[in-house]
């Protein structure tokens, strides 16, 4: 009986596991699609941005990607730094991409 309690409570959780946690993006963090970086210029919709040092591109999954791990056209929400060099990148996925950009000051 343990069993098929602990059984149930597995199946009825398991729909919750499968959604992922938006992520906590800026909300100055202006949205754009990217191309894949080329000898540390990137380009963001009509602007080209040097890689700032120490610059993070974040996956959907929030982890730190190396500039040429991205192979494709990406839409991006980024920052740029105080020299006006892309800073911080976040690959959106798919919920993201869909949820309205925030109105820019």
């Amino acid at each position: 009986m343990r069993a098929i309690h602990l059984a149930l409570l597995i199946l009825l959780s398991a729909p919750t596991l499968g959604h992922a946690q938006l992520r906590s993006i800026p909300e100055q963090a202006v949205k754009a699609t990217m191309k894949p970086p080329r000898d540390g210029l990137v380009e963001l919709g009509k602007h080209v941005f040097r890689l700032a040092p120490g610059a993070q591109i974040r996956s959907v999954d929030n982890r730190i990607m190396l500039p040429a791990m991205i192979g494709s056209e990406q839409v991006v929400r980024y920052e740029l730094d105080s020299s006006g060099a892309l800073y911080r990148v976040w690959i959106l996925s798919p919920e993201e991409v869909d949820l309205p950009a925030p109105k820019q000051k």
